[in-house]
């Protein structure tokens, strides 16, 4: 694989994960809406603990650190995203 095909491939990625990375947000304000609607806490702190212990479980050891950060980063995100967007 030569640096233009690497590029190609890394660009078609980052476009996926925007697309994901968009619906989680609309997930998030929808699940949050529901939680109110519910009376439940609208952070479940649990949950985050699981989905990041999922992310290192699910990743290469040399990368687990990374995963971690990636999914506490997506977490904090979808928390902002939800308060200016409820």
């Amino acid at each position: 694989m030569n640096i233009q095909e690497i590029k190609n491939e890394i660009s078609l990625i980052n476009d996926e994960m925007l697309k994901l990375f968009i619906r989680h947000l609309e997930l998030t304000v929808e699940a949050g809406r529901l939680r109110e609607a519910d009376g439940k806490p609208l952070y479940d702190r649990k949950a985050e603990e699981i989905t990041l212990e999922t992310a290192a479980a699910n990743s290469p050891q040399n990368m687990q650190n990374y995963s971690i950060e990636f999914f506490r980063s997506l977490i904090n995100l979808s928390k902002d995203y939800y308060k200016d967007n409820k």
